[in-house]
């Protein structure tokens, strides 16, 4: 009896242990609840927007604790990793022989010892540096300024407390505040000398990321247009396009989403355009909705030879050809016609050969000289751009009236070839260099660039040979 109440108590334990630790481990494995102290705060947009870059994740029991104070060594590894210096810390080695260093730190000694190599520390803040009393507005302000490199501007701003700030902080007052990065208070003041708290710091550091001065792979950025939200196998997904192509994103549980600094919904988001990050897992994490489609409508179609793309917002499409008068022409040289189209951001580009829409980066795919139609709308924008599958025949000009006649050639091929050309005139008239000429004439050998079905052949170029 006395053996089998001993069996029974082990097998209970051993039930009771293992159940406890399959529950601790469940715990462990949870992740922490997302943001729970920031409903409400005024710089909520920018602290979801810094944990989805991945600058500031919080504590590990779910808050961000906006309010409370940012301490000296916080702000100073927190700017230097994000402004790209992450790297170059990483690189210093410690000798073992190494003297002590002059600012001794519980934690991320390289960071502190890297900032004051580097004279990015104000000279102030090292005379009474304690790594976790609270930095000042004065003292991050002077940080940021010496770890971007900025220059004063040339009139800085005048505070109402400018007299009572030292001559360092007044000077990166000024500098940041010209920047955008940091403003004073609704009464003229900058307040150097209060402490900076974890919710101003993720308003600066949005800034930072807004102006360029944060890097992020290109692999968590998504930029374009949203042409839908649907639920998908694992969950919602956002079908994005741009000239680049077509992509569906899933989108994190998490994932929040503003429209003029206001929260929306993301079933709300269709035909919007966006700049998103991206988590680690590649979902979207945080969206900005930039404006609305216009749906202007295309009021005409211009056909050439595609130039260039001039870089830039909004990018620019040079195409040259008889374009007659829509859009931007421009003469280069004697005898060639430019024309000059900014491409709005929600065009879509198709191939004919492939018969693709938008579904990859297709703009890589133009090459100069290659034939191209552009869909125009009354403003002169681009909304569509087609690569023509052109065809062409060469041959001698038979005669020209309503119509382009070539001499017929020899042979019983059974293949459809056009021996004349309607409308004619709409194709752009060139030489072999591709400059403009003024007509051709019987008896002159061409080579006829056109598309279109059979007997509805559109002439594009007429190339003297």
């Amino acid at each position: 009896m006395m053996k089998f109440l001993a069996k029974g108590f082990i097998l209970t334990l051993l039930l009771l242990v293992f159940s406890t630790t399959g529950w601790a481990a469940n715990t462990v494995q949870q992740q922490a609840p997302y943001l729970t102290d920031i409903q409400g705060h005024w710089a909520k947009p920018a602290v979801e927007k810094v944990y989805a870059l991945g600058l500031d994740k919080g504590f590990p029991d779910g808050t961000f604790r906006p309010n409370q104070a940012v301490q000296c060594l916080e702000g100073i590894t927190t700017i230097l990793n994000s402004t790209g210096y992450k790297e170059q810390v990483a690189k210093i080695k410690r000798t073992k022989n190494a003297s002590a260093s002059p600012y001794p730190v519980p934690r991320d000694q390289n960071y502190l010892d890297f900032a004051v190599q580097q004279k990015f520390i104000p000279a102030d803040l090292l005379k009474t540096f304690k790594y976790d009393r609270p930095i000042s507005r004065g003292e991050l302000a002077a940080l940021l300024a010496n770890t971007l490199y900025l220059l004063p501007p040339g009139t800085g701003k005048i505070f109402t407390d400018s007299q009572a700030m030292p001559a360092e902080y007044l000077a990166a007052a000024q500098t940041v505040s010209d920047q955008g990065l940091m403003s004073g208070y609704p009464d003229g003041s900058f307040g150097s000398q209060a402490p900076v708290s974890r919710g101003e710091l993720a308003v600066i550091l949005s800034k930072l990321y807004d102006q360029g001065w944060i890097k992020l792979d290109d692999k968590r950025k998504i930029d374009g247009w949203v042409a839908s939200v649907d639920p998908g196998k694992k969950g919602l997904e956002v079908e994005v396009n741009s000239l680049k192509g077509t992509q569906k994103i899933l989108v994190n549980e998490n994932c929040r989403v503003y429209y003029l600094g206001q929260p929306m919904d993301i079933q709300q988001i269709v035909n919007y355009r966006i700049s998103g990050i991206l988590d680690d897992k590649r979902q979207l994490a945080y969206l900005e909705l930039q404006e609305r489609r216009s749906f202007s409508p295309v009021q005409g179609d211009v056909y050439g030879r595609f130039l260039r793309l001039i870089e830039g917002e909004p990018l620019v499409f040079t195409i040259k050809g008889n374009v007659g008068n829509v859009g931007n022409i421009v003469s280069v040289g004697s005898n060639t016609k430019e024309a000059h189209y900014p491409v709005a951001w929600d065009a879509v580009i198709t191939d004919e050969k492939s018969k693709s829409k938008s579904s990859k980066d297709l703009l890589k795919k133009i090459k100069a000289d290659q034939f191209v139609k552009l869909g125009i709308t009354s403003g002169g924008t681009i909304k569509e751009i087609t690569l023509l599958d052109v065809k062409n025949i060469s041959g001698e000009i038979d005669r020209i009236d309503r119509a382009l006649y070539l001499k017929s050639g020899k042979g019983n091929s059974k293949k459809y070839v056009p021996n004349q050309f309607w409308g004619w005139s709409s194709g752009f008239l060139v030489d072999k260099t591709g400059k403009e000429i003024s007509d051709v004439h019987p008896n002159d050998k061409v080579k006829i660039f056109y598309i279109g079905e059979p007997f509805y052949e559109r002439v594009l170029e007429i190339q003297r040979q």
